[in-house]
C-alpha cells in the first residue's frame, strides 16, 4: 500500500549508512572529481555539514568511493539531498558498472530516470530488473509498478495495464492503489466493464483500511481522499454507492483522539474533575459503538491507534519544549506542564502495549 517503493519492504542503502562508524580528522576533505562513465561528478566534502539538510543528509562521506554500495549511498545522497538527479543517475550507473549483475543499481536508477522524466530509460532499467531478478531483495515488484507508471506516461496503456496485472495476480492482491490504477487506465481505453470491476474492489479494500481490517493501527487520510475518488469514479459510471454513515474507522480514529485529550486534561487535573470525568463518558460511549460494529476490530488495532496517537503527540510536544526553553528555564511551570502531559502520554501508550 505504500507508494516509495511500492510494497517493497527493504530499507535502502542511503546516505552511507555503512560508513556512520568512520571518523575523519582533517577540516576539509575534496576530491576533485570521481570519473563515472567517461564524464565526472564534482563532489566537494567539508567536515561542516550544510544545518539546512535533514540528519541523514549530514553524515559523513567517505574521500574514495570504491564498491557498489558506496555509489549506492552517492546516488540517494545525490537525489534525495542535493536534489542532483544527474548526479544520482551517474553514481548509479557507476554501481552498475563495479557489477552488472546487481539489480539494486538498475533499478534506483530507473526512479531516477523517471523523476527526470526519461520514462524510455526508466522502463529500460525497470526491464532489466526484472529480466534478472534473483528473488532476493524483491525489486521486481517495484519495478513492475514504476514500469506501469512509466508506460502510462509513454501513452503505453496496455503494456501498464499488463504490468498491473502481473502484480495483482487473480485479484489476490490487497493494494488497493493497483486496482484504482488499473481501473483509471481501462477507464481511458473504454472498458467500462473492467473499469468498474477493479473500481469496485478498490473500493472495498480503501473501506477495510480505513476500518482497521489490516491491523495496523495506521489508518492514513490519503486512503479516505481516494476512497472518495473510488465512490465519485463509480457514481459517475451509473453504480450505485451506499456510504456507511458512521464507519468503524471514523470511531478508532475518535477514541484515539480522546484518549490523547484525556491524557493531556490528566497531567494538570484530578482524575475525579468533570472535565476528566466527560472524557471518560465520551470514551464509554465510543467503545460502545466500537463493540457493535462489523467486521468485530480486534483490540491489537485500537491498541495500536491510541499508541501512535501518543506517540504522535509526543513528538510535538518535544517541539513546543524545546522552543519555549528560549523564553523559559527548567523550573518554570509552563515546562513542568509539558513534562507531565509527556509522562501521561507515556503511561497510555504502556497501557496500550500487547
Amino acid at each position: 500500500m505504500m507508494d516509495v517503493d511500492h510494497k517493497t519492504n527493504l530499507t535502502l542503502r542511503k546516505y552511507f549508512y555503512t560508513l556512520k562508524s568512520m571518523k575523519f580528522t582533517s577540516i576539509t576533505y575534496t576530491l576533485s572529481a570521481v570519473l563515472l562513465l567517461g564524464f565526472s561528478i564534482p563532489l566537494v566534502f567539508a567536515q561542516t555539514p550544510d544545518s539546512g539538510l535533514s540528519a541523514d543528509c549530514q553524515m559523513p562521506i567517505p574521500p574514495n568511493l570504491n564498491s557498489v554500495d558506496h555509489f549506492l549511498g552517492m546516488g540517494h545522497f545525490q537525489q534525495d539531498c542535493k536534489k542532483d538527479l544527474s548526479a544520482a543517475v551517474a553514481a548509479f550507473s557507476q554501481a552498475i558498472k563495479l557489477n552488472p549483475q546487481a539489480e539494486e543499481p538498475y533499478y534506483h536508477r530507473a526512479n531516477s530516470y523517471a523523476a527526470m522524466g526519461n520514462y524510455q530509460a526508466a522502463v529500460t532499467d525497470y526491464t532489466e530488473v526484472i529480466r534478472q531478478n534473483t528473488g532476493r531483495l524483491g525489486f521486481s515488484t517495484g519495478a513492475y509498478w514504476h514500469r506501469a507508471r512509466a508506460y502510462e506516461k509513454l501513452g503505453e496503456k496496455q503494456k501498464a495495464i499488463s504490468d498491473l496485472t502481473q502484480l495483482i495476480g487473480n485479484n489476490s492482491s490487497l493494494n488497493a492503489e493497483e486496482y484504482l490504477f488499473r481501473a483509471n487506465l481501462y477507464k481511458e481505453l473504454g472498458n467500462k466493464e473492467s473499469a468498474i470491476a477493479d473500481y469496485k474492489i478498490a473500493e472495498k479494500l480503501l473501506q477495510q483500511y480505513a476500518d482497521g481490517v489490516f491491523h495496523t493501527g495506521m489508518m492514513d487520510t490519503r486512503y479516505e481522499q481516494m476512497l472518495d475518488q473510488v465512490r465519485n469514479e463509480l457514481s459517475s459510471m451509473g453504480v450505485a454507492v451506499t456510504v456507511p454513515k458512521t464507519t468503524t474507522g471514523n470511531i478508532l480514529r475518535t477514541i484515539a483522539k480522546t484518549e490523547v485529550e484525556r491524557a493531556l486534561n490528566l497531567a494538570r487535573l484530578q482524575s475525579q474533575h468533570p472535565t476528566v470525568k466527560n472524557f471518560d463518558a465520551q470514551l464509554q460511549d465510543l467503545y460502545k459503538q466500537l463493540a457493535n460494529t462489523q467486521p468485530q476490530v480486534e483490540s491489537g488495532v485500537v491498541k495500536n491507534l491510541i499508541a501512535n496517537a501518543a506517540y504522535e503527540k509526543i513528538d510535538d510536544l518535544k517541539i513546543e519544549r524545546s522552543q519555549l526553553l528560549t523564553k523559559y528555564t527548567l523550573d518554570s511551570p509552563i515546562i513542568g506542564v509539558i513534562d507531565s502531559q509527556t509522562s501521561e502520554l507515556e503511561s497510555l501508550i504502556h497501557r496500550n502495549k500487547f
